[in-house]
């Protein structure tokens, strides 16, 4: 299920479909999957990860499979703008905060995955000073091997958590999340890249001035000077191929 069999309607950037939803709408969407047992992969798609996908037919068929697809970044909000819908975008670091927060009221159960050892250790330790009530049933950091993954597959299985937050960077922790979907489908899962050193307080994230004005991405290039490779030419492409595009690419998915 996706969040268009909720007959709303979903965007198409450089052929990659994007749901045209509020942050109230897309928690209430993934809150309500939580409530009735049911699976969801959440993908928070940018233009790397487009980008990324459109040279990895594995990947591309993941996000495209995605039930809840949410735009994560400017360079999604200002290509959607360009396509004349006015949505903003919905970070994934908040939009998996509040949801986080949303299960501790209800005392869903949460799982997460990935980051270091030490940072699994703080993480844990944070969010239950900031949500006393959240019920973490599982964390484990993210050095594991093929050879792991049954053993984690079982504990996952067996606590069958409402919620899962996997940070082990795109692509990997999408194909983890791939594989995850028959094997929990009962669970929402939802990859977080390095939100996990964000909460816990091992990096701080963008001052409120950048995330206000969109360059978030210009702080943490900053920040981290070796993301440049990585973010150049990929971001100024995407934002190029979508302005000429602009009008011609507008079509639901």
């Amino acid at each position: 299920m996706s969040y268009t069999d909720n007959k709303q309607k979903r965007a198409c950037v450089l052929g990659y479909p994007v749901d045209l939803v509020t942050k109230e709408e897309a928690l209430d969407f993934a809150e309500n999957f939580m409530a009735t047992g049911k699976g969801l992969h959440v993908v928070t798609i940018n233009p790397e990860i487009i980008l990324a996908a459109e040279k990895n037919p594995e990947l591309d068929a993941i996000i495209k499979k995605a039930g809840l697809i949410i735009p994560d970044s400017t360079g999604m909000e200002l290509a959607l703008r360009r396509q004349g819908f006015n949505i903003k975008k919905l970070a994934g670091i908040e939009f998996s905060e509040t949801l986080i927060d949303r299960c501790a009221k209800n005392n869903y159960k949460v799982a997460f995955l990935g980051a270091t050892q030490k940072v699994i250790e703080l993480l844990q330790k944070e969010l239950k000073l900031k949500y006393p009530e959240i019920n973490i049933v599982y964390a484990r950091n993210g050095y594991f091997s093929d050879n792991d993954m049954p053993e984690i597959t079982d504990k996952l299985k067996e606590l069958n958590p409402h919620l899962l937050l996997v940070a082990l960077g795109a692509p990997r922790q999408e194909y983890i999340i791939s594989k995850y979907r028959e094997e929990l489908p009962h669970t929402v899962m939802i990859g977080v890249g390095g939100s996990f050193d964000v909460w816990a307080k091992k990096v701080k994230r963008a001052p409120v001035f950048f995330r206000i004005f969109g360059l978030e991405w210009l702080y943490r290039l900053i920040k981290q000077p070796s993301r440049f490779s990585r973010m150049f030419p990929a971001l100024p492409l995407f934002i190029f191929r979508a302005a000429i595009l602009g009008q011609k690419s507008r079509r639901e998915y």
